[in-house]
């Protein structure tokens, strides 16, 4: 009975985890030119912002893009009262681009705003040297939010992760010194951020995993008694799908691969949709060999999230081994959660006939909407 209301529960938490909107990131990327001005791109994630910003104007629960733009102003004087760059103790002007736009990224759905400030270009703040910035956008609308913040001064990069308890930094122009530890943790952050937000990543390993604690024996499935026998074959699984996405992401990021199109998301939820149908009816038993093929496909995707974070020529190598680490620490994560709930589990009569098979059902609908939906 109770290994029967854990298969129920796993069910409730997939189907809430489908809708769920559970990490919020906004993006800042900008560059201090010659002249002293600063430019800038910001993206908001418009889910979040609609919760501190009436944006659906009828109340209808649809928010539309003629709504969008019909919030413009009160959108601006939003983002022009959370960020404030300082030249010194002066507070300079920030300009927002009145052209809007929204950007699909990792299945988040992005408003993007172009900004501009005089910064050093002004006489009042010619003379300053220390370089500020404070961000307080979008923390009533999400607890657990955090800004990444990308600043470009000459050929230095500077990267911040900003949370409400660190809401303003600051550099020295002048001395202009960039820190690899910032970038490397930024990057560690966006590895697992992308690992948890990208569902379909997820759901790849979790349809791995759910037989992994079982063996065909005349045409049914059998518990495995031996924990050693179960953690080594999901050694072998883990390994594999690291090896795999390792080699393409690096190589994509780094410019040895090109870079796929869109047709890359397609296969990548039909992997999916592949470990679902060998869950249900079984056709390869050794999986290291189809995860490690399917994981250089996945590598591809997540080397196509990375080039939409951006990253320098200085920090490149740096930048992609902080994200496919943050990617690693993801999936182990995902791991130690799920791999005792299924030990647990392999013994259940319930699971074996049917919570594997019905989990195993509802995720192979969710693939077969993303093949859909990214056709």
């Amino acid at each position: 009975m109770i290994q029967r209301c854990v298969v129920f529960l796993f069910i409730a938490l997939f189907a809430s985890s489908v809708a769920a909107h559970e990490l919020s990131t906004t993006f800042i990327s900008a560059e201090l030119r010659d002249d002293g001005s600063l430019d800038g791109q910001l993206k908001l994630d418009i889910l979040d912002l609609k919760e501190v910003v009436t944006l659906d104007i009828d109340g209808n629960g649809e928010l539309t893009w003629g709504e969008i733009e019909a919030s413009r102003d009160t959108i601006q004087n939003y983002v022009t009262n959370g960020l404030r760059f300082y030249a010194g103790t002066q507070q300079c002007l920030l300009t927002l681009n009145n052209q809007l736009e929204l950007q699909e990224l990792n299945s988040v759905t992005y408003l993007v705003m172009s900004f501009s400030s005089p910064l050093y270009s002004s006489s009042k703040c010619a003379d300053e040297e220390q370089l500020s910035f404070e961000y307080s956008l979008l923390f009533d609308a999400a607890t657990n939010h955090k800004a990444i913040f990308s600043l470009r001064v000459a050929s230095e990069e500077h990267v911040f992760i900003i949370d409400d308890e660190n809401s303003r930094n600051s550099i020295n122009v002048e001395l202009n010194e960039s820190s690899s530890w910032s970038t490397f943790w930024a990057f560690i952050y966006q590895g697992i951020f992308h690992i948890l937000i990208g569902l379909d990543h997820i759901l790849f390993l979790f349809t791995l995993l759910l037989t992994l604690c079982f063996y065909r024996h005349l045409g049914e499935w059998r518990g495995v008694d031996s924990k050693r026998v179960i953690i080594k074959k999901t050694l072998f699984i883990i390994t594999s799908f690291t090896i795999a996405h390792s080699i393409t992401l690096s190589g994509t990021a780094l410019g040895i691969i090109p870079v796929m199109g869109s047709w890359i998301e397609i296969v990548i939820a039909a992997s999916i949709l592949f470990n679902v149908l060998n869950n249900l009816f079984p056709m390869i038993k050794n999986l290291s060999l189809i995860t490690f093929l399917f994981g250089l496909i996945h590598g591809m995707g997540f080397a196509g999230a990375l080039s939409e974070f951006g990253f320098t020529q200085e920090h490149q190598l740096l930048s992609v081994l902080a994200f496919n680490l943050g990617v690693e620490i993801g999936q182990l994560g995902l791991l130690v959660v799920v791999l005792p709930i299924l030990l647990w589990l392999r013994k259940s009569n319930f699971y074996r006939w049917y919570g594997m098979q019905l989990l195993s059902l509802l995720i192979g609908a969710v693939a077969i909407y993303w093949i859909l939906e990214r056709w």
